[in-house]
């Protein structure tokens, strides 16, 4: 008899711990399912792409429950925008999604075989802009690159570059252009040379960089040159060394004419005769 007691007891306390666990675990699907929703979404790191092609790519909406979106599932809607390379995200306890994005933008261009490509900073091709220069690039066109010559150029990746260290000093140098405010008027970075590298100038004239040690340094010298000298109006063809990373050689277009300064020769006067006694 006590032995079906104690068997009748253990039944309902199971049932009752399974009924507890039961209604726990409805009680935290329905707080989930407020506290988890995306009420709001916010784009951080976009410049010319509006925040609602960022949310439409991404795929996100509000009324989302936050636990079906992944970093992953991110990556790949957003990455589809070859404009668009994801960072991260984070959601607070309003219920706003953000979204941290790098928006990649046109910093250089490429002329291989008579079409010019336009590139990002880190050397992703963003687009084949065709056989017209593409002006509306921010940054310079840039030439020396060895193409791979087992690989073609494909929007959405990078410049099959032969050596990688191209297109890594092309990033360091783009990157320092920009920092000291140089970026818009430069023409040309060549980089043909890695340990000579050099930038021409709108105004037509030549910087030589070196190697890229020291690069934000070597710009802000010359910048400081352009600035002397194109109030003297000297700049075009002119020549601006700065691989040393310590001081500026200015090199004119034209040299001065050394122009010889007329001197007086000397004349020997005849010895006077001896009078005769």
């Amino acid at each position: 008899m006590r032995y079906r007691k104690r068997r009748k007891a253990a039944r309902q306390t199971m049932a009752m711990s399974v009924l507890v666990v039961a209604v726990i675990a409805v009680l935290l699907v329905i707080v989930c399912s407020q506290v988890f929703v995306v009420r709001d979404v916010m784009v951080v790191g976009n410049r010319n792409l509006l925040r609602e092609e960022v949310i439409t790519q991404s795929g996100v909406k509000t009324g989302d429950n936050l636990m079906s979106i992944s970093s992953h599932k991110l990556r790949e809607e957003l990455e589809k925008n070859r404009y668009i390379e994801y960072l991260s995200h984070g959601f607070d306890y309003r219920g706003t999604l953000t979204l941290r994005i790098n928006e990649r933008l046109g910093m250089a261009v490429v002329n291989e075989l008579g079409l010019y490509y336009v590139l990002d900073e880190d050397g992703m091709v963003l687009e084949v802009a065709g056989s017209a220069y593409p002006v509306e690039v921010a940054g310079p066109k840039v030439s020396g690159f060895v193409i791979d010559p087992n690989s073609r150029i494909t929007v959405g990746e990078k410049l099959p570059v032969h050596d990688r260290a191209q297109l890594e000093g092309m990033q360091d140098v783009l990157s320092a252009l920009e920092d000291t405010n140089m970026l818009a008027r430069t023409a040309l970075l060549d980089v043909s040379n890695m340990e000579n590298m050099y930038i021409m100038t709108a105004e037509g004239a030549k910087i030589v960089l070196g190697d890229t040690s020291g690069i934000t340094t070597k710009l802000l010298i010359a910048r400081e040159v352009l600035s002397v000298r194109e109030a003297r109006g000297d700049l075009r063809g002119a020549k601006i060394d700065v691989s040393n990373g310590e001081n500026a050689h200015f090199i004119p277009a034209v040299l001065p004419t050394v122009t010889p300064v007329p001197t007086a020769t000397p004349t020997i006067a005849p010895a006077s005769t001896p009078k005769k006694g």
